[in-house]
């Protein structure tokens, strides 16, 4: 039979060696220019009510294209731009449709930025958002349905380049 000190020496090991084999994901930088984006969830938004027994999935990414900055705006000196859109998405998580907020920046090339985010985010695809209904005899409904979500991009210039930081509420 194996001491206690054996055993915990040969499950930290084990431990050890498992983590050893994981694997990271290492992030290098990009030479072209994007933007940074993050998703959030304005106030009053609509969303789905579960009924008693329901449960969803959330839909995650799967591909995203960052937006390009706008190269005939990449100058020292720009002034960060923000776009807010709102993407919705059919049951099968491609973008059908991207629409800026109104009350997002109003610089004079806000156009350009927003057409940016439209190009990038028409090519991005999640997962379904699945919902589960009980049917009352043990078995389950699983259905897709639509969604959307709202992002926020952050186009800035940093030492005269257009750059990426990625964050996500």
């Amino acid at each position: 039979m194996l001491s206690w000190r054996l055993l915990t020496v040969w499950l930290t090991a084990g431990v050890f060696s498992i983590s050893a084999c994981s694997t990271s994901t290492v992030l290098k930088p990009n030479p072209q220019p994007k933007t940074s984006y993050e998703m959030v969830v304005p106030k009053g938004a609509l969303r789905y009510s579960l009924a008693p027994g329901e449960t969803a999935v959330q839909p995650i990414p799967q591909k995203q294209a960052a937006p390009i900055y706008p190269a005939s705006l990449v100058h020292p000196g720009a002034v960060p731009v923000t776009v807010v859109v709102q993407l919705v998405m059919d049951r099968d998580g491609h973008v059908q449709g991207v629409y800026p907020v109104s009350d997002t920046d109003a610089a004079a090339n806000h156009a350009l930025f927003e057409a940016a985010v439209e190009r990038a985010a028409m090519r991005w695809t999640f997962t379904p958002l699945w919902m589960r209904t009980p049917n009352g005899d043990g078995t389950y409904e699983l259905a897709a349905k639509p969604f959307s979500l709202w992002y926020v991009f952050h186009f800035k210039i940093v030492k005269g380049k257009p750059i990426v930081e990625t964050a996500k509420r």
